[in-house]
């Protein structure tokens, strides 16, 4: 049996993408998440065998190239087997992945009569238009040689800036210019990552069940910012983890004012009188052993303030007057 020719084939590529998000002008995003669109897209041919339509089955093979008539292939190669043309028309779908990011692909087609012998390649190669899908995104700026992205400005900041948001509206020194990560769980955790080598290193996130951001690096957590304190864990250095101004008293020791600077939950700084050993104890509430302390007498007139390790969470404190008399009265105590 003679393999036929193929003297000619127009092709039509469509790509429909929809995208559909509703916000509320809280800026919350409402409704269910919307399914993946894929990467795959329909491709209709015309097949004509010796100056007319072609009908029955046939073999394709579908590849990519980044030039018209060499170059080299962009991807695999797609193959399809007992594909119905009718009339010379045929449809197919295709998926080659994202390979169509910031450079022209060509496609290239090749064919024969179903099982029977090998390929014709058809000339020429079809050039891949822009999808309709990019209209669709005003204001974005990509250069891939230049490794930026840019959203309402085409211009780096700095030359190690990779991508970039200008915010063009608004005078007012309470104009927002911004975007959120929404996670679709009430209890997600957005976060903004930094890695090197492909290893993560650090990040940043924002912990629901504390109402805090934090700040990570590799295993551990290093710093924690909720509404009205700047935290650390217990056993970190580099910020004061508690403070208290407590009245010293032999009859009522009392906590003016405290706070605790430790993530989690904080604990609630506690005082006592010990009658043995004639001294205040201010409980923390946390390991201080490897923590450092100050004391000092809150007064206008010279005085002093001592404090000693008395548990793992407390220590006992005591006011002096200059002439060594032991006195009540105000003492702040920080501890590092």
């Amino acid at each position: 049996m003679k393999r036929p020719s193929f003297t000619s084939i127009m092709a039509l590529l469509a790509l429909l993408i929809s995208i559909a998000n509703t916000f509320n002008q809280t800026g919350h995003a409402q409704g269910v998440p919307q399914a993946s669109t894929g990467s795959a897209f329909t491709y209709q041919g015309r097949l004509d065998n010796n100056g007319a339509p072609a009908n029955g089955a046939y073999d394709f093979e579908f590849a990519l190239f980044n030039d018209a008539t060499a170059g080299s292939q962009v991807g695999s190669t797609i193959s399809l087997s007992n594909v119905s043309v009718v009339n010379g028309v045929f449809t197919v779908q295709l998926d080659f992945g994202n390979l169509f990011w910031q450079q022209q692909t060509h496609l290239e087609v090749r064919v024969r009569s179903s099982g029977a012998g090998s390929f014709t390649t058809l000339t020429p190669r079809q050039p891949v238009t822009a999808a309709p899908v990019a209209s669709a995104l005003p204001g974005v700026f990509t250069n891939q040689s230049n490794q930026f992205v840019g959203v309402g400005r085409n211009t780096k900041i700095t030359g190690n800036e990779v991508f970039g948001i200008n915010a063009d509206f608004g005078v007012s020194g309470n104009s927002y210019g911004g975007m959120y990560v929404n996670t679709v769980s009430g209890n997600g955790r957005p976060f903004y990552g930094y890695a090197t080598g492909g290893v993560p290193r650090a990040w940043t996130t924002f912990n629901q069940a504390d109402s805090a951001w934090e700040l990570h690096a590799i295993t551990r957590r290093l710093l924690q910012v909720r509404e009205n304190s700047i935290a650390q864990p217990s056993d970190a250095n580099g910020l004061v983890k508690a403070g208290v101004v407590a009245t010293c008293s032999s009859t009522s020791p009392t906590i003016v004012n405290s706070f605790v600077a430790i993530d989690g939950s904080p604990p609630p700084i506690l005082i006592s009188w010990d009658t043995s050993s004639n001294a205040c104890e201010i409980d923390f509430g946390f390991n201080i052993v490897q923590r450092y302390h100050t004391a000092a007498a809150n007064s206008l007139n010279p005085r002093l303030a001592v404090c000693l390790a008395a548990t793992s969470t407390s220590l006992l404190c005591k006011r002096f007057r200059l002439d060594g008399t032991q006195e009540n009265g105000n003492i702040t105590v920080l501890i590092y």
